[in-house]
């Protein structure tokens, strides 16, 4: 058995025993089931702990499915994620420079609406405004979506914020009340920063031929893994918690939520999402300064349109942003 054949054993015979996780299964039964000999069946089993995966296996007993390790792998992350089209073609990776990037090319390429590219680390990971996203590996989840909405590109910087929303949901399950969206693509936790999007777009001639939806969420880092320049303004879940958290759990999380999310502002843009958007904004009462290219403008942030856009007051007039670099002058 060549090294691939014994890799495509090992996922068959995962398939089957991490449906009953702590069941025992006879070895001469799933040898028999999956059509290979005893031998080979141990070989399987032997790719599995490789892959550290937890199983329990003697001649008595038999192999017994324990638990999987928390790796983005294509294989985890479709475990159960039960989504219609988010997630169906999934694209990880080891180490990358930037997911984004990567998803892309598959874009130009011809990849459907839902694949997603994640990866353990990122070598030149990126934010918004040509900023770079500091990614440790093995400690937080980087992933970018390929959608193809056939709306207008008009309505695509209103993705960053329903992104955003639904990665308020899904993070506050694990922080209630703790949760903000600073409008418009990043996440805090507390007043710390835990998360970012950043969204990239194809288009001409009023049609959108795709749009890369990127995130980047602290999850597992500890102190040591931010750069010193970032350790009083950037937390991770686990810097929050005191605690670790399971990233292909939280991943897939988002993916489902992401989805819903998705489906809503194709139908009805960000309309019923508006109240909730509200509920977790940070900066709603505070006066803030709002860099959009060239032009600064200073005011009190007052609203979220419907739109996704933030209503600024000024002494002489009410704006409406579409986007921007938002800096709090005072708070709430």
């Amino acid at each position: 058995m060549n090294p691939k054949q014994r890799e495509d054993l090992a996922d068959a015979l995962l398939a089957v025993i991490r449906r009953k996780p702590g069941t025992p299964f006879e070895t001469d039964k799933l040898a028999r089931k999956l059509k290979v000999t005893t031998d080979e069946l141990n070989a399987a089993v032997l790719q599995l702990a490789d892959w550290d995966y937890r199983l329990r296996h003697s001649r008595r007993r038999g192999v017994t499915f324990v638990d999987a390790p928390d790796y983005l792998t294509a294989t985890e992350i479709g475990w159960g994620l039960k989504t219609e089209r988010i997630g169906n073609v999934i694209h990880a990776f080891k180490t990358v420079k930037s997911t984004n990037d990567l998803a892309m090319q598959l874009a130009e390429s011809g990849a459907p609406e839902g694949t997603i590219v994640t990866a353990e680390q990122q070598t030149r990971g990126r934010g918004r405004l040509g900023r770079s996203w500091h990614s440790p590996p093995g400690t937080g989840i980087y992933v970018s979506i390929i959608l193809r909405p056939r709306f207008k590109p008009e309505r695509a910087p209103g993705l960053s914020i329903m992104t955003a929303l639904a990665l308020a949901e899904v993070i506050n399950r694990y922080c209630p009340g703790e949760t903000h969206i600073k409008w418009p693509n990043d996440l805090l936790l507390g007043n710390r920063k835990a998360a970012g999007i950043l969204t990239e777009l194809s288009a001409d001639r009023g049609r959108i031929h795709h749009v890369i939806v990127g995130v980047g969420i602290n999850v597992n880092q500890g102190v040591g893994h931010f750069p010193e320049g970032l350790r009083d303004t950037a937390t991770s879940l686990r810097r929050f918690l005191k605690r670790k958290v399971r990233r292909v759990e939280l991943l897939q999380r988002f993916l489902r939520r992401f989805e819903r999310e998705y489906a809503e502002y194709r139908r009805h843009g960000l309309r019923k999402a508006q109240a909730r958007l509200k509920r977790y904004s940070s900066l709603l009462g505070s006066e803030v300064v709002v860099r959009s290219g060239p032009s600064t403008i200073a005011g009190t942030a007052a609203d979220i349109d419907r739109d996704g856009r933030l209503i600024l007051l000024t002494p002489d007039s009410r704006r409406a942003i579409s986007a921007g670099e938002v800096t709090v002058v005072k708070d709430s």
